[in-house]
């Protein structure tokens, strides 16, 4: 694969994740997250993602193109719903 500006280090703690299909939910401590690769915004104000794929604790988001490009090399699972 060509380098990727959005590749860091994500190999080392997303490769065959398990993810799951997730509205963004803002919290008491928390009103946003951000893509993991590109970082796009996720929230529940106008103009931010609104749904993405999310590892099962809800810790680290990523948006849907970027799950497009990259679940193939990383070889992330999807949790039955």
């Amino acid at each position: 694969m060509q380098e990727d500006w959005r590749l860091t280090d994500q190999m080392d703690y997303l490769y065959r994740a398990t993810l799951k299909k997730a509205d963004f939910k803002a919290t008491a401590t928390n009103d946003h997250e951000h893509c993991e690769f590109c970082f796009d915004e996720f929230a529940e104000f106008e103009g931010a993602l609104k749904s993405g794929y999310c590892t099962l604790d809800g810790y680290r988001w990523i948006c849907e193109e970027c799950y497009q490009d990259f679940h193939e090399q990383f070889e992330w699972r999807l949790a039955d719903r």
